[in-house]
């Protein structure tokens, strides 16, 4: 039996538990990611009347699939650092501290990438909105043009890069692209630079995120390697006493 100091036994505890709220962390990623794939909807985090196809199906429907493959990487991996910590496995304990470094590497790159890439961004969001928009119009699709007046409403925009869109279809401009009801002023911006411009002011509050779990994950990085050392010292300690 290994028997591990007061300070060490402490840090393995803290490792069995924090994977263990990993678990739960992983099980909540896998059923929001099943919840989207299933309803393609995003109405948790937008307006109602807001549908997913408006903000953008495809993306929503990848960013599910995104969520249960990385909600059945992360249960797998937290389940690696719980037996690693609760049976004193250096094996688990070590090669959790690998996959959770190179994630961690991952993770870092893909923010970094997601940053320098706006205008990248900006202009796939502005051609998939756009043929959103242009099938909604040409086939008279009542339902997806009340979200889109909603979308208007919403983010005070017009068209999808500005009212022209309307004359390209020969369409009407609606009263949702007007700034009163008077109807002598209209939106500046178009839909597609106002929702990317609002998802944008939300990343100061996702970096904040992935800071914390980066922060955490360096902590369960170092926390396995230190209880891996200890374990490899006291079993070591016992051999040699025991010779």
């Amino acid at each position: 039996m290994v028997r591990l100091s007061c300070g060490v036994q402490i840090t393995r505890i803290t490792l069995a538990v924090l994977n263990i709220l990993f678990v739960l962390f992983g099980l909540a990623q896998l059923g929001f990611g099943i919840y989207l794939k299933v309803s393609k909807k995003f109405d948790v985090a937008l307006s109602d009347h807001i549908n997913a196809q408006i903000i953008g199906g495809k993306a929503i429907e990848t960013v599910g699939i995104i969520l249960i493959i990385t909600g059945i990487f992360t249960i797998l991996l937290s389940v690696f650092g719980c037996i690693g910590a609760l049976f004193k496995n250096r094996v688990f304990l070590y090669l959790y501290a690998i996959i959770l470094a190179i994630l961690m590497v991952l993770e870092l790159a893909a923010f970094i990438t997601l940053m320098s890439s706006r205008v990248r961004v900006r202009d796939s969001y502005q051609s998939g909105l756009w043929e959103v928009f242009h099938d909604a119009y040409d086939n008279d699709r009542q339902d997806i043009i009340k979200q889109i007046e909603g979308l208007e409403i919403e983010f005070e925009c017009c068209g999808v890069n500005d009212s022209g869109d309307y004359l390209k279809l020969n369409r009407t401009i609606p009263d949702s692209c007007y700034k009163d009801k008077s109807k002598q002023t209209i939106f500046d911006e178009g839909c597609a630079d106002a929702i990317i411009d609002w998802i944008w002011d939300e990343l100061p509050v996702i970096g904040g995120i992935v800071g914390a779990i980066i922060f955490i994950e360096i902590f369960g990085v170092i926390a396995s390697i230190s209880l891996g050392v200890a374990i490899s010292h006291y079993s070591f300690g016992q051999i040699y006493g025991s010779v």
